[in-house]
């Protein structure tokens, strides 16, 4: 085999790495207090034998949303125990390869009947009427008073969003089909990465969802920077990390998107760094290292691999960078990606089309989204900012034709 090397079970870095990937279920979730509390005050009705509120959960991704979810439902059913006539069953579902809401009401089904010797039904051929009589058939059915129902990742569904509307009004007895409350006092929860989702929802739907909101918001520097000396204490070996390691890498995941997904992969490629330089220490030069390869790597290939249209609101996004125009609201984004489209010949998509690509791009990490609520009176909006450093997109975007045909002959029209 020539100098091939060989892999051993010994590794002097990491003691555990599984604790910084994105699936690890952690037991508690830090520097989330408030919003948890919070979070938790929302079902004090059922504390009371009351009906709960339906509740829409919203934030970027990597920000505590779904655990903190699990365990704020879990304190509910915690706190119910022993309290007189008040027994409360959650469900947490994730919505993710569920894009109609048909499909997402036939799971819920299969999910109510897991603990019966009923039979689960198939995701096709039942006309949706009869999917929501059985749906709320199992409401009616089940043995408790309160049922708490947790989609995550609804904007998955799009504008199907009829069984968010089902769900949110089926204990009103004026409706034609209903879960009579004196039975089953449901409450609904819908969570999502997309902040602007409930913008597209049905006028109802967002009437009866959105009427409660819990809004996670990015972590800063200091936060991260607990959260990762938390989980480096079990996934490092002691004495692996110096000083310097844990702070940097915050504030580095801090500035790209504050979520701490990116700061805990942040911190695994700079220990693998480290563990393939063969030596026993994690410094400040494998996370500048790891953040360079992760900016590099990533998001150049993510914006490669972006639909035509895709790269246009990149390359907008680098126009609007270059002349001093970022952060930018919605309107005037679009007034510029329209001057891109009609300079590259191509057809403009719709504005929520572009909002939808934005967001990608947000989740992607090569743009950030800053909610601005003004009250009552000035009302909520969105501005967008580039994250990523303009030459790492320029890279992304070099071997589009129609971006370099843009950039080279019609690119000085854009920005200036």
């Amino acid at each position: 085999m020539g100098n091939l090397g060989h892999l051993t079970p010994e590794d002097g870095i990491f003691l555990d790495e599984d604790v910084l990937r994105d699936d690890y279920d952690p037991n508690r979730i830090l520097e989330r207090d408030d919003v948890l509390n919070r979070y938790l005050q929302m079902f004090s009705e059922v504390i009371r034998g009351k009906r709960p509120r339906n509740v829409f959960v919203y934030g970027p991704t990597g920000v505590g949303k779904t655990v903190g979810t699990h365990l704020v439902l879990d304190r509910v059913q915690e706190d119910a125990e022993g309290i007189d006539g008040v027994d409360v069953a959650a469900v947490q579902m994730e919505c993710r390869d569920l894009n109609t809401s048909y499909q997402v009401a036939v799971n819920l089904v299969n999910v109510l009947r897991e603990p019966t010797p009923r039979s689960s039904i198939s995701t096709t051929g039942y006309p949706e009427g009869d999917v929501y009589d059985m749906l709320f058939e199992e409401l009616r059915e089940i043995d408790s008073t309160h049922v708490l129902i947790a989609l995550d990742e609804i904007d998955n569904i799009g504008t199907s969003d009829n069984v968010l509307y089902k769900l949110g009004r089926c204990n009103n007895r004026n409706s034609a089909k209903f879960v009579d409350p004196d039975e089953t006092k449901v409450g609904l929860i819908g969570i999502t990465n997309d902040s602007t989702f409930r913008d597209s929802l049905d006028p109802r739907v967002k009437s009866t969802l959105c009427e409660h909101e819990i809004h996670f918001p990015p972590y800063d520097a200091n936060e991260l920077r607990t959260i990762l000396e938390d989980r480096a204490s079990d996934a490092f070996h002691d004495g692996v990390l110096t000083d310097d390691v844990v702070p940097i890498t915050a504030a580095f995941a801090a500035k790209r998107s504050g979520y701490a997904r990116t700061a805990l992969n942040l911190l695994y490629t700079a220990g693998d760094l480290a563990r393939s330089s063969d030596t026993n220490l994690v410094t400040e030069d494998h996370v500048r290292r790891a953040e360079e390869e992760i900016q590099q790597g990533a998001i150049v290939s993510e914006i490669a691999s972006l639909s035509p249209q895709g790269k246009i609101v990149a390359y907008t996004l680098l126009a609007l960078d270059a002349e001093g125009e970022l952060p930018a609201k919605m309107d005037a984004f679009y007034a510029w990606y329209e001057h891109a489209v009609r300079l590259a010949d191509t057809d403009a998509v719709t504005a929520r089309t572009v909002r939808d690509l934005l967001n990608d791009l947000v989740i992607n990490g090569v743009a950030k989204m800053e909610e601005i609520n003004r009250g009552q009176r000035g009302g909520r909006h969105y501005r967008y900012s580039l994250s990523a450093r303009p030459e790492v997109v320029t890279n992304g975007l070099a071997d589009d034709e129609t971006i370099t045909k843009l950039d080279d002959e019609r690119g000085a029209d854009l920005i200036h």
